[in-house]
């Protein structure tokens, strides 16, 4: 393992993000955690914070997604995206230990420690869910946007 490896996952992880992304927020997020898990090669302590940064820009991508839930738990807009069929059911129950993970490593009774095997899958899966959120998102505001387009000529 070496610091070039680390940054090589991580600029894997960043490709999977949708080009049309908007830099705020969660891939803001997304850009600090794998920031942090390459520097976790300095200091691995960096390691559990990157994958918590990670779960936080999921938490951000359902803000996005659901603007109007501002004060709705985590796990609820988790159930919502199920419920809408935004995520498949397997794809929520990892959201929902996600949103597990995200609780228990901001809310610890002790230092948390994660191994290189467990934060690398962590990360690449919390890309891949940031970006199936804000692809529905970002398909949401093109239904919207033809429908004022539409509503408009009318």
């Amino acid at each position: 393992m070496s610091f070039e490896i680390l940054v090589r996952l991580a600029s894997e992880w960043a490709d999977l993000l949708p080009s049309a992304m908007i830099v705020d927020g969660p891939a803001r997020l997304l850009r600090m955690a794998r920031s942090l898990f390459t520097h976790s090669w300095f200091d691995y302590e960096f390691m559990v914070i990157a994958c918590l940064t990670g779960l936080q820009a999921m938490e951000a991508a359902f803000r996005v997604l659901y603007p109007d839930a501002e004060r709705t738990p985590f796990r609820a807009l988790i159930r919502r995206a199920r419920k809408e069929s935004i995520l498949p059911d397997n794809i929520a129950d990892l959201a929902d230990a996600g949103a597990e993970l995200r609780n228990s490593f901001s809310h610890p009774l002790t230092q948390a420690a994660l191994t290189l095997g467990m934060a690398a899958p962590m990360l690449e899966n919390t890309h891949r869910l940031v970006a199936l959120i804000m692809t529905a998102a970002a398909e949401r505001d093109d239904v919207w946007t033809a429908q004022q387009a539409s509503a408009a000529t009318r």
